[in-house]
C-alpha cells in the first residue's frame, strides 16, 4: 500500500480505531468489577453520542446471547471479559488484515487503487472491522469458526468502529474526488495542448495515449490523475508512476503501444509526422540524414537538446549519408528524434522514410494506410538528372516510371484511398516539392538555369505534374536542395514543414 493510501487509511481506520479502543478499556475494566447485571457499558458507550440510541429490548437480546456462553462458568466476570478482549483482538487482526490493506487493480490494469476510490469502496470500508472473518475464509487452511464463535464478543466493536468511519470515510472521499476531479481536468487541459496524441513509429497508428511498462513489467494504462493516484500511480507490485506533465517524471516511463504492444517512446512530446515520397534512387534517404544532421546543428546553437531516437538516423548513420543505399520495400519502421529546451515543449519528429520501389507503378501495391493518415507534411523526392534525361530522350516511352507525374499518381492515389477523399477534395496538408542533388554540378547548372524549381520543372516537360500538385494540394512550396558539401541545404524542406505545424518550432528554432 502507497504512502497516500497509508494516510487514508489510517485516518479513516486510526481514529475510529482509536476511539473503540478507549472503548475496549473502560468495557474491559467495568467488566471485571461490577455485577452481570450491570454489564451494560459496551452499549452505554454509544449514549455518549446522542442520548440512549439502544433499545432496552435490544441490549437485553444481546446479554441473553451472551448469557449462552456463560452457562456454568463460575467466574463469569473474568470469563466475559476475556470473551471481550478476544473480540477486540479479532477487530485489530481484521484492521491488519489482507482485505483491508487489498487496493490492487485488475489484470487489464494493474495499479493499486486509491483507498478511497476502490470499486465497491464504502462497502468495503464497511467490512474492515469485520475482515477477520473475510481473512480467514480465504485462508483454507485455518477454519472460519475461529471468529465465529467470537461475532457476539466482535459485534459491540466492528458496529462502534463503522459508525465512527461512515462521516469519516465520507468526508475523505469526497475532498478526494474533488481533487482527482480539479487535477484531472488540468492535466488533460494541458495533455491536449502540448501533446495531443502519440503515434507509433512500428505500426504508424496514432491515438490519445500510450501504454506504460513499469519496471516489473507490468503494462499499465497511461497515468493521469484519476482513481489510482492524484500525484502518482503504484503498480501492484508497489512502484511507482509519476502521472503528471509538470514534474517531467512521466515522460521518463517507458511506453507501449496498445495497438502492436511495442516499445516505444513519447516523452510526452507533441509528434510532427513527416512521409518521404519519390521514385527510386531519388535521393530521399540522403536528404533525410542531411537535413536532422543540420536541424541538430541549428538546435544545438540555440541551445536545444536533439536526442535522436531511431537506429536509422543515428549520428553514426548519419556520417555515412553519401554511400547509403536503397531503402528497401515494404513498411518500416519510422525514424524519429525528439527536442526539447527550457523554453521549448519538448517536440516529436517522425520520418517516414518510404521505399522508392513502393511508387512503381506495376506488382501489387501496399496502401501504407497509417503511413499517410497521420501526416504533418509531405515531401516529395525528385531527381532532376531523371527530369531531364526522360525530357531529351527520343524514345517513344519516355513517359516511363520514373517519371515525377507517375510516381505521383501512384501516391496520390494510394493517399486519397486511405484518406477517402473524392476528387475535389483539397488537402490541406503542407507538400513540399524537392529538387535533389544540387551539389552535383551538372544539376545545380540545369536548375539554376531557370529562376525557380517550379520553372525547371515547366520548362522540362513537367507541367502536367506541377498542376496536379496544385490542384490536390491547398499548400505547396518548390525547393531545390543539396544534401552533401559545404553547401548542404537539406533542412529547408523540412524547416518549411515543421514551421507551418508548429509556431513554437518556428520561433525558437528557425
Amino acid at each position: 500500500m502507497n504512502r497516500t493510501n497509508t494516510v487514508l487509511m489510517g485516518t479513516v481506520v486510526g481514529v475510529a480505531a482509536a476511539y473503540v479502543l478507549s472503548v475496549f478499556i473502560f468495557t474491559f475494566i467495568d467488566l471485571i468489577n461490577v455485577t452481570s447485571a450491570e454489564r451494560t457499558i459496551v452499549f452505554d458507550t454509544l449514549d455518549l453520542i446522542d442520548g440512549s440510541i439502544i433499545p432496552d429490548s435490544l441490549r437485553e437480546a444481546y446479554w441473553s446471547l451472551i448469557g449462552l456462553y456463560t452457562d456454568n462458568i463460575s467466574d463469569e466476570s473474568t470469563f466475559v471479559a476475556v470473551m471481550f478482549m478476544i473480540g477486540f483482538v479479532w477487530v485489530l487482526i481484521g484492521i491488519a488484515s489482507e482485505p483491508t490493506r487489498n487496493v490492487s487493480g485488475e489484470r487489464s490494469n494493474p495499479k493499486q487503487y486509491l483507498f478511497t476510490s476502490r470499486p465497491r469502496s464504502f462497502i468495503k470500508c464497511m467490512m474492515i472491522p469485520w475482515n477477520s472473518l473475510t481473512w480467514m475464509w480465504s485462508m483454507k487452511k485455518v477454519p472460519v469458526i475461529l471468529p465465529i464463535i467470537f461475532i457476539p464478543f466482535i459485534l459491540p466493536f466492528a458496529v462502534l468502529m463503522d459508525i465512527l468511519m461512515i462521516p469519516l470515510f465520507l468526508l475523505l472521499k469526497g475532498i478526494m474526488d474533488l481533487r482527482i476531479k480539479v487535477a484531472s481536468k488540468k492535466e488533460k487541459k494541458i495533455y491536449d495542448k502540448n501533446t495531443q496524441y502519440a503515434v507509433c513509429p512500428k505500426c504508424k497508428r496514432n491515438f490519445y495515449q500510450p501504454n506504460i511498462k513499469c519496471k516489473c513489467g507490468l503494462i499499465v494504462q497511461y497515468p493521469v490523475p484519476d482513481v489510482h493516484g492524484v500525484s502518482y500511480h503504484t503498480c501492484n507490485k508497489g512502484h511507482k508512476l509519476p502521472c503528471r506533465s509538470s514534474d517531467g517524471g512521466r515522460s521518463k516511463l517507458q511506453a507501449v503501444c496498445p495497438f502492436c504492444k511495442r516499445d516505444i517512446k513519447t516523452r510526452d512530446a507533441k509528434p510532427l509526422v513527416i512521409s518521404m515520397v519519390g521514385a527510386v534512387g531519388a535521393g530521399k534517404t540522403t536528404m533525410m540524414l542531411s537535413a536532422i544532421e543540420s536541424i541538430s546543428v541549428v538546435a544545438k546553437g540555440k541551445g536545444i537538446v536533439t536526442e535522436i531516437a531511431s537506429e536509422g538516423i543515428s549520428p553514426e548513420t548519419q556520417a555515412l549519408k553519401g554511400s547509403v543505399t536503397s531503402t528497401m520495400s515494404g513498411e518500416l519502421d519510422s525514424e524519429y528524434f525528439f527536442m526539447r529546451s527550457r523554453d521549448l515543449l519538448e517536440k516529436e519528429v517522425l520520418i517516414n522514410d518510404i521505399s522508392g520501389l513502393e511508387f512503381e507503378p506495376d506488382g501489387d501495391k501496399m496502401l501504407f494506410e497509417e503511413y499517410y493518415k497521420y501526416n504533418d507534411g509531405i515531401i516529395f523526392a525528385i531527381d532532376p538528372l531523371d527530369v531531364v534525361a526522360v525530357h531529351n530522350s527520343q524514345s517513344p516511352t519516355k513517359g516511363s516510371k520514373t517519371t515525377p507525374v507517375v510516381t505521383l499518381e501512384s501516391f496520390y492515389h494510394m493517399y486519397t484511398e486511405v484518406n477517402g477523399y473524392g476528387p475535389n477534395v483539397k488537402s490541406t496538408v503542407p507538400f513540399a516539392v524537392v529538387l535533389t542533388k544540387m551539389d552535383n554540378p551538372r544539376v545545380r547548372a540545369a536548375v539554376n538555369s531557370e529562376e525557380t524549381p517550379e520553372e525547371f520543372l515547366n520548362e522540362y516537360g513537367q507541367e502536367a505534374f506541377v498542376k496536379i500538385v496544385k490542384s490536390a494540394f491547398a499548400n505547396v512550396k518548390f525547393f531545390a536542395v543539396s544534401s552533401l558539401g559545404e553547401g548542404a541545404n537539406a533542412m529547408e524542406p523540412f524547416k518549411w514543414v515543421l514551421s507551418e505545424n508548429d509556431v513554437d518550432l518556428k520561433s525558437k528554432l528557425f
